[in-house]
């Protein structure tokens, strides 16, 4: 959900120094962009006309086209390209931000990754990461979902608390890493959420499996608008 996404976003972009006012010829990669939330948050929140520019990289194709047309029909200045955030496409130290907005927990090499963002990181540049410790959704999937298990990225995984956030990006190179929990409450119509859970999970929540979840969200909550609590963190971290 984009209001989600989208809220990490701005706290990683104000925690590190783009917004509300970036510094002059920024140049930035949001790397794992998905549909674009980091590049929509960054050029519909600045407070005057800059001078900076945005690469939004993804391996999935019709991410990057999705991505490519927001800018587009936008007007921003940015290009949407396929890049891969363990093996970037970029020379080194040629950004001065580089940015990770919830991806990092699907990126199967996640510790790869952050050294591909620190190589193509210029010296004294700063890097951000969002990465969600309790989902919302979490809870009722560990109460209504038969057979689930949570996945190692929420428990044991390499940025499932800030003490291994911190080992994973100090053993990267970064300095000055900052990481802070952000809690927060997300508001949404019981049909919208519905909607949205089933595809995220369509592998998991079907017939018999999808119709107990669905029960149980309306015994607990209704059928109209509820309020789930989130907890995620948001990183910072210097190149030397």
């Amino acid at each position: 959900m984009e209001e989600i996404s989208g809220f990490l976003a701005k706290s990683m972009l104000v925690q590190g120094g783009l917004l509300p006012t970036p510094p002059k010829n920024v140049k930035v990669l949001d790397n794992a962009c998905g549909g674009g939330v980091v590049a929509s948050v960054f050029f519909t929140s600045v407070e005057k006309p800059i001078d900076a520019s945005m690469f939004c990289g993804d391996v999935n194709e019709s991410m990057v086209a999705s991505t490519a047309e927001r800018i587009k029909k936008n007007g921003w200045n940015a290009e949407a390209t396929i890049a891969d955030a363990q093996a970037l496409p970029f020379p080194d130290n040629h950004f001065t931000h580089t940015l990770i907005n919830l991806g990092i927990q699907m990126i199967p090499d996640a510790a790869l990754a952050i050294r591909e963002s620190f190589r193509v990181l210029q010296p004294g540049g700063t890097f951000g990461m969002t990465t969600s410790s309790s989902p919302g959704w979490l809870e009722s999937f560990e109460i209504a979902v038969d057979g689930w298990t949570t996945p190692p990225t929420f428990a044991s995984g390499p940025v499932a608390t800030k003490e291994s956030i911190e080992n994973l990006l100090m053993a990267a190179g970064f300095t000055q890493v900052n990481v802070q929990t952000v809690k927060f409450q997300h508001t949404d119509s019981m049909t919208h959420f519905l909607a949205y859970i089933r595809e995220m999970f369509k592998g998991i929540l079907v017939g018999s499996v999808g119709e107990k979840y669905e029960k149980y969200m309306r015994e607990r909550y209704g059928d109209g608008n509820f309020a789930l609590n989130w907890e995620a963190f948001v990183t910072t971290a210097q190149k030397p």
